[in-house]
């Protein structure tokens, strides 16, 4: 089997670490929790390359251009080489991978950060056959889980948040072979392991995709504990029902959430 990249992204709070774990199951897939390459990548690319303290002017593009195309290669060769990654399907989990504010940072409110851009661009960029999984979860539990973990300052910046990741997911699937990308709900994963099952190995080209199916059926009867920021294990498993004025942070969420089927009652 060749050499396949692959990614999950999705908003924090999302699944995209219990998603990690799933497809660790398989044996032909090794994924990295959050290596987070490709932030300081974007950020020598798009923000250090452009200091002249640090790199001469005459020498910026070049060193662009050059970086561009070799990259991918040299990723590769760090999962190889120094994280000791063989299996054929390699990559990472990392929710911030599809931040629209990845180089700004997050604090408080986010109605004032400046948007760098995500960093799935880059990714498809340096590694052209690339795969992608989006998993999305609704936008109602997402702002109450980011609230009640203290990462933001209230739950309408909590639909913000889910908002501008997932806004950023849907428009760069659109912009790439449909054939690269899968998006899947939270609910389906957790509900429906063969469903899930089938259409990862769909994605990937797995002949056989049941240890996924498998690993998803065994965590139903005994979940397996999960390191930071995952500590909530009972939350992985439930499926709440919608909040307490879940229409309005709903319609917060806006064409965003109606894309993925979110609908108020």
């Amino acid at each position: 089997m060749e050499s396949s990249p692959l990614f999950i992204v999705g908003s924090p709070r999302s699944g995209t670490t219990f998603l990690c774990s799933v497809l660790n199951a398989h044996p032909l897939i090794q994924l990295t929790n959050e290596c987070r390459i490709f932030a300081l990548l974007k950020d020598t690319l798009d923000v250090g390359s452009n200091r002249p303290d640090l790199l001469s002017s005459a020498c910026c593009d070049c060193f662009s251009d050059f970086s561009r195309r070799t990259l991918g290669a040299w990723v590769e060769r760090f999962y190889r080489e120094e994280l000791e990654i063989s299996a054929p399907i390699w990559g990472d989990k990392h929710p911030s991978y599809a931040d629209p504010t990845v180089l700004s940072g997050r604090t408080g409110s986010i109605e004032r950060l400046p948007r760098s851009g995500s960093c799935l661009r880059l990714i498809r960029e340096l590694l052209p056959q690339a795969r992608f999984i989006h998993i999305h979860r609704d936008p109602r539990h997402v702002a109450n889980s980011l609230l009640h973990k203290q990462w933001i300052g209230s739950i309408e910046d909590g639909i913000r948040v889910w908002e501008q990741y997932v806004g950023e997911i849907i428009e760069f699937f659109e912009e790439i072979p449909a054939d690269l990308a899968l998006t899947l709900s939270y609910r389906t994963v957790i509900e429906d392991p063969v469903t899930t099952a089938a259409s990862i190995g769909q994605l990937l080209d797995l002949a056989d995709a049941s240890p996924i199916s498998d690993f998803l059926l065994s965590q139903r009867r005994a979940p397996t504990p999960f390191s930071d920021p995952v500590t909530d294990i009972a939350d992985l498993y439930v499926v709440p029902g919608a909040p307490a004025g879940g229409d309005k942070l709903l319609a917060l969420a806006g064409t965003t959430a109606t894309h993925l089927g979110y609908a108020a009652a």
